[in-house]
């Protein structure tokens, strides 16, 4: 695990001891990522570096590394789970090899089998693969997008790194808001790859590759994360059948590692999973642990300790005092994801990983099982508004215009139901391919244009979809954005660079691509059942952990926000918004009142906006700003 980045500089923009220079201290901003050992690479028109957090072959596997004939160089961030067998593969080819890592490996494979060599690998990566002799470039990331890579192509210039921030350390990046992609951000909180709010920085979308030549880059996709039009298994004990082995392998393979693991527990369904097979697989009791917070509304503490005693864990119960908010964990949050970011549960998951990080290096998560087999209440939400969409449409715009009305009569107007249904009834006027952007936007439309008036340039509010759209199932459709938006977009991002902060390395056996391909294959009754969510896996782990685990309500990983808030925060607030405001004019001062009054002072859902959504636009605003801020971003 690791950080990397490099200037490939084909034109010479930049002298060469500048452009070194300037790869140093990307590489140093990087050092959180790997604070074991940096390496670098200068040499004609590139520079690589990367800093290393030293998990497989501590000794030997040292970056960049070269191939033999010192014609090519790889720099890596990730694991590949399956590099012993691969390495096999290779040396019966003929191959030999110097390290013991799986960056060696990596190279070697492309050297022979070119990018074919991406439907091999089982792991999550960004790499860059750089050619001396012909001056080219290779970068990939991996099917879902568990490791970033940012990077800007401008005037035959190639700047990449695995963070933000590292990024904008080159002299060749401008700081720059890109006006297009704002309100995507505002909307959804989410910019969809591989745009970013920075203008001409991008992101290399999950499951894609790069080439980069001294005239143009190409990127492909490599991956294909999309569903068959009608499910193959629907008998429940093929399903158990079929299931169960790849979700052992998915866990076993991702034991790989010269260093100890431990597992987070939190004591929902997931993580148990994950434990209780890791267990399984182990002559030894791995290390789980469980963070909770003083005073949190619900505590599956219990829970989790009942699986480690079932399971046999070495259980590990961290307790964190009541958060209380310091504006230093803002700043934290913007340094380390280097974009405005508006999920509050990034504050809780810096912590859980400082303290985690203080008994491994790595930590295997059940990040994943959601978005695979169907666990997100919001798909069955989804369900409900298409079906919904069958009542002809006249009646559904009547219903919609009562609804209305009863928003403004006073005694309706804490009515937490009728904002429900209103949501519910007015989301099923709006065109399938618009519904899952309005179940998770947080400014609306018509709030949008206040902010940014009503020409403002955005692109199209719609998620591209593939071919086979639709013909897949209502659930198939929701769960494919999920897949393909929110996870790469926020819990991937929050996940990475939370640890990564911390020098803690995550892995994520439900992202496994093996496990994804036959999860693909199930029918919709063996994904949502009676109103219950992950319903296979319920079936197939039931005998493995106890009761307690399948019967608690989902919770996630939510932070009350609005409780979170206190003097500091209130300040901060003001104070970004108003009396340090980057860009004093760009949005019009009432509304920026209008929002932060709500953001403070909303303490209770009501008709019109429930208390998340209130203090969550403030706390969008207050991550914009404070991202303009912090990198000086011109708008």
């Amino acid at each position: 695990m690791c950080g990397i980045c490099g200037i490939i500089d084909w034109n010479k923009n930049l002298s060469d001891s500048d452009r070194k220079s300037e790869v140093l201290a990307m590489n140093k901003a990087l050092n959180h990522r790997g604070p074991d050992e940096a390496g670098n690479y200068s040499e004609g028109i590139a520079s690589l570096a990367m800093s290393r957090l030293a998990i497989i072959d501590q000794e030997g596997g040292s970056q960049p590394i070269f191939n033999a004939q010192k014609t090519s160089c790889i720099v890596f961030n990730g694991e590949i789970y399956n590099y012993k067998q691969l390495k096999e593969l290779l040396i019966e080819k003929g191959h030999s090899f110097k390290t013991e890592s799986d960056t060696e490996v990596l190279l070697a494979l492309y050297e022979l089998y070119g990018f074919t060599m991406l439907h091999m690998l089982k792991g999550m990566f960004s790499f860059c693969i750089y050619n001396i002799q012909n001056q080219t470039c290779f970068l990939a990331r991996d099917p879902f997008g568990e490791k970033p890579l940012y990077y800007q192509w401008d005037k035959g210039t190639l700047v990449f790194s695995s963070e933000i921030n590292s990024l904008l350390q080159s002299s060749q990046v401008e700081r720059n808001l890109n006006h297009e992609a704002l309100p995507y951000y505002l909307r959804t909180s989410l910019v969809p790859e591989p745009i970013t709010l920075l203008k001409n920085v991008m992101t290399l979308r999950a499951g894609h590759y790069m080439i980069a030549g001294d005239k143009q880059i190409k990127e492909e996709p490599y991956f294909d994360s999309t569903y068959p039009a009608k499910s193959t298994i629907t008998d429940e004990v093929e399903a158990i059948e079929t299931i169960r082995p790849f979700l052992e392998n998915a866990v076993k393979r991702q034991t790989v590692s010269d260093v100890p693991i431990g597992a987070f527990l939190s004591g929902g369904i997931d993580s148990s999973i994950v434990v209780a097979l890791l267990q399984q697989s182990s002559s030894k009791a791995i290390k789980t642990f469980n963070v909770k917070f003083e005073q949190q509304e619900y505590d599956e503490s219990s829970i989790a300790r009942k699986v480690a005693d079932f399971c046999g864990t070495d259980h590990h119960e961290i307790t964190i005092p009541n958060l209380d908010f310091d504006e230093s964990i803002f700043w934290k949050i913007i340094d380390h994801v280097g974009l405005p970011f508006r999920d509050s549960s990034a504050i809780p998951s810096f912590m859980i990983s400082q303290e985690i990080s203080k008994h491994v290096k790595v930590a295997l998560s059940g990040d994943g099982g959601d978005e695979l087999f169907g666990g997100y209440d919001l798909f069955q939400w989804y369900q409900k508004i298409v079906d919904f969409k069958k009542v002809p449409r006249p009646i559904r715009q009547t219903i919609n215009a009562g609804l209305s009305l009863g928003q403004n009569i006073p005694i309706l107007r804490d009515s937490s139901a009728l904002r429900k249904v209103k949501r519910g009834v007015n989301t099923s006027l709006l065109a399938i391919p618009e519904i899952p952007i309005a179940l998770n936007e947080m400014f609306i439309e018509s709030e949008v244009n206040k902010l940014l008036g009503a020409d403002n340039n955005a692109y199209p509010l719609y998620h591209r979809s593939p071919e086979q759209f639709e013909s897949w199932s209502p659930l198939r459709k929701i769960m494919h954005y999920r897949l393909m938006h929110t996870l790469p977009g926020n819990m991937l991002v929050k996940v990475d660079r939370m640890s990564m902060a911390n020098s803690l390395e995550v892995r994520a056996p439900f992202l496994d691509a093996d496990l994804f391909a036959v999860s693909t294959k199930l029918s919709d009754e063996l994904l949502i059942k009676e109103g219950k969510g992950k319903y296979i896996l319920r079936k197939l782990m039931k005998d493995a952990l106890p009761s307690e685990v399948f019967s608690h309500p989902k919770t996630g990983f939510n932070m009350p926000l609005y409780k979170y808030q206190n003097e500091a925060f209130n300040k901060l607030a003001y104070r970004l918004l108003f009396d340090e405001n980057p860009w004093p004019g760009f949005i019009d001062h009432k509304y920026l009142e209008q929002i932060y009054h709500r953001g403070i002072h909303t303490k209770t859902d009501n008709a019109q906006q429930t208390v998340f959504q209130a203090s969550h636009q403030l706390w969008m605003l207050m991550q914009l700003f404070g991202w303009a801020t912090r990198f000086n971003i011109k708008n």
